[in-house]
């Protein structure tokens, strides 16, 4: 017998469409711990793997830069300085949200965010002289940084690395890269066996405008020491009285092929 359709069936129909569950957006599903990660009980093998560096070599990096042992950011979150270390090598081991990253520090994405940028900045400030053209300790050795390159008067070599990042949701065409149809950010690196100069702009940004905007050729013209020394990269930089780059075309001859086999 079909059952008959009471009044107040729609009205229950619809108290239990009310109350069913929802799906909670990804963010709220997120739970963040009420205690923060003991970076101090984690062990060497453990560290390798999300942070691609091990607890003591963590320690003295943290001596070494300079980094405070009770880091206090603008916003007034603290942390101390391995696990402010922790928290800039796992984000850059790979590209993370920081949502991804609060289930593993047991931090707000917010303070996350701080902390890091904390490091960097501080990185940025105590270390300018070190991290950005250190021209007198190049100056000072720079017959030993030429003395194993391939190329005659060369003393270092130049060229960009690409970082993937995870998609954007604004300004995504700054961040895309045609070549690779990914988003990405693209570091220009001067590589002088112990030493660097890095740079970075976003990637769709060509290496010759990275390299303007670095300054790093008037560095070079204005320091006698560079003179008659040059950095090796690829042909995107040409042949100037800075740099040189491989030879082209088909008529070249045996030494100049040598030396393109060779570096």
């Amino acid at each position: 017998m079909k059952r008959l359709r009471a009044a107040g069936d729609d009205e229950d129909v619809l108290l239990l469409w009310l109350m069913r569950p929802t799906t909670l957006p990804y963010r709220k599903r997120i739970l963040v711990p009420d205690f923060p990660l003991n970076i101090l009980a984690v062990s060497d093998a453990e560290s390798k793997d999300p942070f691609r560096i091990t607890m003591g070599e963590m320690t003295l990096l943290a001596h070494y830069l300079k980094i405070p042992g009770v880091v206090q950011t603008r916003e007034g979150v603290q942390s101390t300085a391995l696990e402010a270390l922790a928290m800039c090598f796992r984000r850059l081991a790979y590209s993370k949200r920081w949502i991804d990253m609060a289930g593993m520090f047991g931090r707000v994405p917010s303070t996350l965010f701080s902390i890091f940028y904390y490091v960097v900045e501080s990185l940025d400030e105590n270390l300018a002289s070190f991290l950005f053209y250190n021209t007198s300790w190049i100056c000072n050795n720079i017959s030993l940084l030429c003395s194993g390159s391939e190329c005659v008067c060369g003393v270092c070599g130049i060229g960009g690395t690409i970082r993937p990042i995870c998609c954007a949701s604004k300004g995504q065409q700054a961040v895309y890269n045609r070549h690779k149809c990914g988003h990405a950010l693209t570091f220009q690196t001067v590589v002088i066996r112990t030493a660097a100069s890095p740079t970075s702009l976003v990637l769709r940004r060509h290496v010759l405008l990275m390299l303007n905007e670095s300054k790093l050729k008037a560095v070079l013209h204005n320091n006698s020491g560079f003179h008659n020394e040059l950095i090796y990269g690829d042909p995107a930089y040409g042949c100037t009285n800075l740099f040189c780059c491989p030879y082209k075309c088909c008529r070249i001859n045996a030494p100049q092929k040598e030396l393109n086999n060779r570096s």
